[in-house]
C-alpha cells in the first residue's frame, strides 16, 4: 500500500471515465448448462461451480445462506421472482441466461437500467428460455430449451430474421449483443438495439423495451420490472462470456468492479502507515474515484471462517483461505458460518486500520491447502524473486496474482488496471 493520498488523481479519473465497470469471472470448464447458448457459441454460458480439479476430489458447490443472495457465478437451482401481481419460479437454466444478459451488459458498460430493460424483455418474450421455432426447421439443429411457432422468432428475445441468420440468433451471446446494439453491436443499427435509440435512458423501462421490440402487446413488459430488479440483485455482476485458460476447473470472480488500480503489490515494501507490515503478503486494490464503499466480491466459493475487526476470511473446499481486509464490519454482508459463491458481494471497501485510505487487501493463506496446483506456488518464506518473509505471521501465503492465474484470471491486466 503506497501513500494513497498521493495518487495522481487526474490520470486515474481519466482511466475510469474511459471504461465501464463490470465483474469478470473466468471459467476453466464448460458445463452442461451451456446448452442454452446454442452450437457455435463464441463463449461460455454461466455454469454451476465445478469445484473438481484434475488433481483433487470434486467438492459440492456451496449454497448461499443468510440474507445474502446467491451471485452470478453459481446459478441457483431456482429463484422465485414477481410477475405482476403473482410470481414465477425460474430454474437454473433460465437463471443462467439471465446471468449471461447481465454479463454482456457489464462488458458493454450498460447501466443497471439498461440491464433491467433487457431482462424485462427476455422475461416477457420467453421467460428466459432459448427458443427454437417449428417454422424455422434449421433452428431445431441448435441447442434449445423450448420450441415456438410465432412467425420466424428465435432465442430469448424472440428476434426475427432481420436480426441475423438462424445460426447467429441461436447464439445466446449474439442475441444479447444484438438487443443492446450500439456502436459495436452486430446489427449495425438496423434493427435498432437499445443503445441505438436516442433518449432511451429517459423512457420508462417498459416503453424502452417496446421501442426495441415493437411488440403487438406494448404494455406487457411492465409486469416484469420488479422481477428484473430482483435478478440484478441476486445475480450480481454477471460472468465473462468466455472460457478461461487456467489449470483449475471452476469459476473465479474479480474482487472489485472494473476498472481499478493496484496500490501495493506482493512482497517487501517501504511503508509509512503506522502498523502496516513491511512484508506485504497481499495485493491492495482500489476503485477510483469513489474508492470508499465500493462493492467487494468473493473471488471463489467457500465458507466464512473469520470476521474480525480487520479480517474477513473465506475457506475454500481445498483448505486454502482467501482473506479480504479493511472492510468495516457494519458493511459486511456475510458472517462466520455463511457459505458464499464466486462473484457474491460480501461487503464494501473500507479504511479499517492499519490503512492509508479506503482499499481492499486481498491475500491467500495456503497452510492447509490440499490442491496440487496451488501447492506448486512459491510460499512467501521461500521467495527467490525477492527477500523472503521471515516473520511467522507473514509465512504460508502465496502471491495472489500467481494464484489467480491458475484459474486463467489476470487480476490487474494492462489494458484497464493501473499499477501505482
Amino acid at each position: 500500500m503506497k501513500k494513497l493520498a498521493l495518487i495522481a488523481g487526474a490520470l486515474v479519473v481519466a482511466l475510469v471515465l474511459g471504461l465501464g465497470g463490470f465483474v469478470v469471472v473466468a471459467m476453466g470448464a464448460l458445463s452442461s448448462s451451456a446448452a442454452a447458448a446454442g452450437s457455435g457459441s463464441s463463449g461460455c454460458v454461466p455454469a454451476e461451480i465445478a469445484a473438481s480439479k484434475p488433481t483433487s476430489a470434486a467438492a459440492p458447490a456451496p449454497t448461499a445462506t443468510g440474507t445474502t443472495a446467491a451471485a452470478s457465478s453459481t446459478t441457483p437451482d431456482s429463484l422465485e421472482i414477481p410477475r405482476g401481481t403473482g410470481t414465477v419460479s425460474l430454474n437454473s437454466k433460465q437463471l443462467a441466461i439471465a446471468t449471461e444478459i447481465i454479463t454482456v451488459a457489464r462488458q458493454l458498460g450498460v447501466s443497471d437500467k439498461g440491464v433491467k430493460i433487457a431482462l424485462m424483455t427476455a422475461l416477457q418474450e420467453s421467460v428466459l428460455r432459448m427458443y427454437a421455432n417449428s417454422s424455422v426447421p434449421e433452428s431445431l439443429n441448435y441447442d434449445h430449451d423450448a420450441v415456438g411457432s410465432d412467425h420466424d422468432s428465435l432465442n430469448p428475445f424472440q428476434q426475427r430474421a432481420g436480426w441475423g441468420s438462424v445460426e447467429e440468433r441461436m447464439n445466446l451471446d449474439y442475441s444479447i449483443r444484438a438487443f443492446f446494439g450500439g456502436t459495436d453491436g452486430p446489427n449495425g443499427g438496423s434493427p435498432r438495439g437499445l443503445l441505438d435509440i436516442d433518449g432511451w435512458e429517459a423512457m420508462t423501462p417498459g416503453v424502452a423495451a417496446q421501442t426495441v421490440q415493437v411488440s403487438a402487446y406494448p404494455d406487457a413488459y411492465d409486469k416484469w420490472e420488479a422481477g428484473a430488479e430482483q435478478l440484478i440483485s441476486a445475480l450480481g455482476g454477471g460472468i465473462v462470456s468466455g472460457c478461461g485458460t487456467g489449470t483449475i476447473s471452476g469459476e473465479m470472480a474479480l474482487p472489485l468492479d472494473q476498472p481499478y488500480q493496484m496500490t501495493s503489490g506482493y512482497g517487501p515494501r517501504d511503508i509509512d502507515v503506522e502498523g502496516a507490515s513491511t512484508w506485504h503478503v497481499a495485493i491492495d486494490l482500489q476503485n477510483w474515484p469513489g474508492n470508499c464503499g465500493a462493492p467487494v466480491y468473493a473471488i471463489l466459493p467457500g465458507t466464512v471462517t473469520l470476521s474480525s475487526a480487520l479480517w474477513l476470511s473465506i475457506k475454500y473446499a481445498d483448505g486454502f483461505v482467501v482473506s479480504y481486509l479493511h472492510m468495516y464490519k457494519s458493511d459486511r454482508l456475510v458472517d462466520v458460518g455463511d457459505q458464499v459463491v464466486a462473484g457474491q458481494q460480501i461487503g464494501k471497501t473500507g479504511n479499517v486500520p492499519p490503512s492509508g485510505g479506503c482499499h481492499l487487501d486481498l491475500r491467500i493463506n495456503v497452510a492447509d491447502n490440499t490442491n496440487l496446483q496451488v501447492a506448486q506456488l512459491t510460499l512467501s518464506q521461500n521467495e527467490t524473486r525477492m527477500a523472503p518473509a521471515t516473520r511467522p505471521e507473514h509465512q504460508n501465503f502465496v502471491d495472489p496474482e500467481q494464484f489467480m492465474r491458475l484459474w486463467g484470471v489476470e487480476v490487474c491486466p494492462d489494458d484497464w488496471c493501473r499499477r501505482l
